[in-house]
């Protein structure tokens, strides 16, 4: 029996099970890395988070386990994260995505960690954006830049603050995957999450390297969005540009 054009294209879409296992990946090293960076205490008022901490132990992993906790946590935040809430997880992204007070943004363009590591990790990392973060933040329709909560400001200020790319951005790769993953968060359907990619375009979009194809996929994407959101639109074209902040 013929398999329908729809199934199809349907198994072509969906992406393969990302597993500790499916990476030679310790699954105890792994479950172990989600609760260091999500099963914290929000802290109060006049409290920092917890790792601004110096004195506390740290989490031993070499660079290659690094990206592989991070392949696997992308690929399945929406799960592995949903015991946790809004806050716990904005809080352990931004130690990912941030080197202020840790190296693990770091890691994935460490000389050590062979390239096809690297873009194993960057082709989960939409669905960190489809699954987890864009669900999460889909009710919210604020004034660019002024989404509070710390989920919020790990979404908007991810490629502010992300070294991993800035990185490796010489590699061809690390480009084309970057251009991929841009995409994608423009096609997610919460706001925050478009803000978001654009607010990477905005940052990344020179050195990508295909400012016509760029200029292209934020015209369409400005075509898509709601007649009545001016602000998106004009936050599109100002990333086009590269005049974000």
């Amino acid at each position: 029996m013929k398999q329908p054009a729809r199934a199809k294209r349907l198994a072509r879409q969906a992406p393969l099970p990302v597993t500790p296992g499916s990476l030679g990946l310790d699954a105890t090293l792994y479950a172990d890395a989600v609760r260091y960076l999500f099963d914290r205490p929000v802290p109060g008022r006049k409290e920092r988070e917890w790792y601004w901490d110096m004195d506390g132990p740290e989490f031993e992993a070499t660079p290659l386990q690094w990206t592989h906790i991070q392949t696997v946590l992308f690929a399945n935040a929406g799960i592995d994260l949903a015991p946790y809430s809004d806050e716990q997880v904005g809080m352990g992204l931004t130690h990912v995505m941030s080197n202020n007070a840790g190296d693990i943004p770091l890691m994935a363009a460490d000389p050590s960690v062979p390239l096809a590591d690297a873009m194993r990790m960057l082709q989960a990392f939409p669905r960190l954006w489809s699954d987890c973060i864009g669900p999460r933040l889909a009710h919210v329709h604020e004034s660019i830049g002024s989404s509070s909560g710390r989920l919020g400001y790990a979404c908007y200020m991810w490629f502010d603050v992300w070294p991993t790319f800035w990185n490796a951005r010489h590699i061809p790769e690390w480009r084309d995957a970057m251009w991929q993953v841009f995409c994608h968060m423009l096609e997610v359907p919460c706001r925050e999450v478009q803000v978001s990619g654009l607010h990477g375009i905005g940052h990344e979009g020179s050195h990508l390297q295909r400012p016509r194809e760029l200029q292209e996929r934020v015209e369409q994407f400005i075509r898509s969005v709601p007649a009545h959101d001016e602000e998106l639109k004009n936050y599109a074209r100002a990333a086009a540009h590269g005049m974000v902040q």
